[in-house]
């Protein structure tokens, strides 16, 4: 594949039109399209199709544009960590959902960077579908999720260690300390996650798997910490890990409900591309400590 047409093809779908590709590639308008139609010619169908004063992807040059932007990203890694290779500097970065780096990593990173101080850290936040585009996409080493369900074609997970999930609510409740059958459950105000959330596929899986109705959508948070808050001010239920309300229960902020012959937990994951051929030092130290986290 002629690597030249398809960067031009990548800037053409990111921008929205040729022109715009044009104007940032410092061609002319009339040298991209001949680019794009010779990738079409070259692979055997169409890429672009008009649409209006812009272009719309095709279901092929989607999945074309999608892989061509890992290509380039990995491009871009490549040279970004030779670059640091011979100037002997190292970075390392993390794509994570919240639960790790809040309760979890924070002794391993610690003990890492104090032994290796020139290491230069940096660790973002997402849900899972966004940890996961990162890694494929090359923009961090590699990402930490906690969920129940894997098996992307791409990615590899290895399962650190797992994680009990509690429902709770405010100390007020009339479920608080109770022990309850997933159907009285299904009656309560929930504080549901945002899609893409491995936490509300966690709530509903457990509903499903007792057959039992969803409970009623009383709020729907974006992020963990948030959802938390708003039970502690009084209002509704949610599912959390219980390493995020351990200390509110104990503050008497928070209460648990007990749900009969349900044992709920996920798994934390380590997540890595599976064309990566060595594994990264900070995952074998990670491995060696484990004692620590458990």
């Amino acid at each position: 594949m002629n690597l030249h047409a398809l960067r031009i093809f990548t800037n053409v779908a990111k921008l929205g039109g040729i022109t715009a590709a044009a104007n940032k590639m410092l061609l002319s308008q009339p040298a991209v399209t001949i680019q794009i139609r010779k990738l079409e010619s070259e692979i055997g169908t169409k890429l672009i199709e008009g649409k209006g004063r812009g272009i719309q992807l095709t279901p092929e040059g989607k999945f074309l544009y999608e892989q061509g932007m890992r290509l380039f990203y990995l491009e871009a890694q490549i040279d970004e960590k030779l670059g640091k290779f011979l100037a002997k500097e190292e970075k390392i970065h993390i794509s994570s959902s919240y639960i790790p780096p809040n309760y979890i990593l924070p002794s391993i990173i610690a003990a890492y960077k104090l032994a290796n101080p020139h290491i230069e850290f940096f660790v973002s936040l997402g849900n899972v579908k966004s940890v996961e585009e990162q890694v494929l996409n090359y923009e961090v080493d590699f990402g930490f999720v906690v969920q129940n369900k894997i098996g992307h074609p791409d990615l590899q997970f290895e399962k650190i260690v797992d994680i009990p999930f509690w429902f709770v609510v405010h100390p007020s409740h009339s479920l608080a300390n109770q022990t309850v059958t997933i159907y009285e459950l299904s009656k309560e105000d929930f504080i549901y996650r945002e899609r893409g959330s491995s936490t509300l596929d966690l709530l509903e899986s457990v509903f499903y798997t007792f057959n039992g109705p969803l409970p009623k959508l009383g709020l729907q948070m974006q992020g963990l910490h948030e959802s938390i808050k708003v039970v502690e001010a009084g209002y509704g239920m949610t599912l959390a890990p219980s390493y995020s309300v351990t200390e509110s229960i104990a503050n008497g902020k928070l209460a648990r409900v007990y749900v009969e012959q349900a044992d709920i937990q996920q798994s934390l994951f380590i997540c890595t591309r599976k064309s990566d051929i060595e594994e990264h030092p900070f995952i074998q130290y990670l491995k060696d400590h484990l004692n620590t986290i458990n």
